[in-house]
């Protein structure tokens, strides 16, 4: 049995609740038949009046008659990371570890940002006083919170959860309140405690979820009230950064997504889709209307930043349809992550299968070589265990029968490469290299070909780039190189210039 609870901030009908409920097991199917979108809102989508407004406009665009919609929000961003509302926080628990009172002065400035939404839109006074009094309680829970952590001076994971979920509690309130203010009846659903430790860690952690998630939205999906979802959920056992990331909104989003069987994940962001390459960097850049799911799982884990990786995982074990969407462009084609066929795949841009270029630098490069006291198959057998025993996460990997070369995941802390490398010293030496880059080709369309590599290979060399390391997996739909950061940007002009540029 689900349990409903309201906390009603005002006495009318038109409030904002908290939803929470017990565990249960479920089976997955879509509402009623109808339509049902979950959408996706990152931070900088929702940092100012004028932007909530077009997320507002959004919602209401797919909602109606039998035609369902589940938000799920970030915390809300200006237009960088750094000013964000995540960002604030976690300065505010950092400072009050050190008994540094400025810790208020991050939550202050995280009020003004919400107060200024509040002011900006809310034309009902209930409305406005009630996502105001919210707003204020939950900012207070915070505040009362570091300076606890100011006197006892440590941070433990669920500790750091508690104050980073803020901002998306903050935020599923407000758009919640906008939603109502505006004529449509909406709820905010608040996942910071339907866990206690969930292991993400641990395989099919995934259906635990989906089946904690759906009896909190099917109840509303089926009246037609929109859920706002707070991206944040809890408590994970490590605690959510360190065990999912910063982008764990949009894990939160296919979740959902899964759990209710949903018709479509749009994913709506402040870039126009998928990209041949980085349109920051290469201006001829083109975007791409369709990329199948396992070329966007590429992409997310090699540098284009489309989704969170285990948010690709999750869609693709449900085989929801995703869109990225553009929240200022709510009329642009954006782009599809389906399965196409041969003849929509054939229209995109790129030769020799090749569907985009993307990169990632400050990769950590570890050269090993067996010192001989180890047999052949224990040697890649004790690496791999110190990887594994230290959280060390390996990207690349290249081996010979004594040599082995692996690039560490740049998120991957120098104590933790350190504490590897002093493990393996009695059976292996280790060269570590630092600032290398990681040059990757992906495309589904080069299975079967015949001499890309090697045309990708001379492309980088008649352009005088060092290639280092090269990895190309079973799949057949990833070609990696590894190379110096500083030759990172020169390296991608020229593959898009050579394979992904029209003629």
């Amino acid at each position: 049995m689900n349990v409903l609870t309201g906390l009603r901030a005002s006495a009318r009908n038109r409030s904002v609740w908290l939803v929470s409920s017990a565990k249960t097991s479920v089976r997955f199917f879509s509402v009623g038949g109808n339509e049902l979108y979950v959408q996706k809102f990152g931070g900088t989508s929702l940092g100012t009046p004028e932007k909530m407004e077009k997320v507002r406009n959004i919602v209401q665009k797919f909602h109606g008659p039998n035609r369902n919609v589940v938000a799920v929000v970030s915390a809300l961003s200006s237009e960088t990371k750094a000013e964000g509302t995540t960002t604030r926080l976690l300065n505010a628990a950092a400072a009050a570890v050190k008994g540094d009172k400025s810790f208020g002065d991050y939550l202050d400035k995280i009020e003004d940002t919400h107060m200024d939404v509040i002011y900006g839109l809310l034309k009902s006074k209930d409305t406005r006083e009630s996502t105001k009094a919210y707003v204020t309680a939950e900012l207070n829970r915070v505040r009362t919170f570091c300076e606890s952590l100011a006197v006892i001076q440590e941070l433990s994971p669920r500790s750091h959860d508690l104050v980073i979920g803020c901002g998306e509690r903050l935020s599923a309130c407000l758009l919640a309140g906008v939603l109502q203010d505006s004529g449509t009846e909406s709820v905010m659903v608040d996942l910071s405690d339907v866990f206690q430790g969930l292991d993400t860690g641990r395989r099919g952690y995934q259906v635990e979820a989906k089946n904690a998630f759906k009896p909190l939205l099917e109840p509303l999906v089926e009246k037609n009230i929109v859920p706002v979802v707070t991206g944040f959920f809890g408590n994970i056992s490590g605690g959510i950064i360190k065990d999912v990331g910063r982008g764990y909104t949009d894990l939160t989003s296919a979740l959902c997504a899964g759990a209710l069987s949903a018709t479509q994940l749009q994913v709506w962001k402040e870039s126009d889709g998928v990209f041949t390459g980085n349109p920051t960097k290469i201006d001829k850049a083109e975007l791409l209307n369709l990329v199948t799911p396992a070329e966007a799982a590429e992409l997310t884990y090699f540098g284009n930043e489309v989704l969170h990786p285990f948010t690709m995982s999750c869609a693709m074990e449900d085989e929801v349809p995703i869109a990225i969407l553009n929240t200022f462009k709510p009329d642009g084609e954006g782009t599809r992550v389906i399965e196409a066929s041969h003849e929509e795949l054939s229209k995109r841009p790129g030769r020799h299968g090749i569907t985009a270029v993307c990169s990632k630098s400050g990769i950590p490069l570890l050269n090993m070589t067996s010192r001989g006291n180890l047999e052949a198959h224990q040697y890649p057998a004790r690496v791999f265990d110190s990887f594994s025993n230290h959280k060390v996460k390996a990207d690349l990997i290249s081996t010979s029968m004594s040599n082995l070369t692996v690039t560490i995941h740049e998120s991957t802390p120098q104590e933790s490469i350190d504490a590897v490398i002093a493990d393996l010293e009695p059976y292996v030496h280790c060269e570590l290299e630092m600032n290398k880059a990681i040059v990757s080709c992906i495309g589904v369309g080069m299975r079967h070909q015949t001499g890309t590599a090697a045309s990708v290979f001379d492309c980088l060399s008649q352009g005088g780039v060092n290639i280092e390391m090269i990895s190309q997996g079973a799949s057949e739909i990833n070609i990696s190189v590894v190379i110096d950061a500083e030759d990172m940007n020169k390296a991608i002009h020229l593959i898009h210039e050579a394979f992904l540029e029209r003629k």
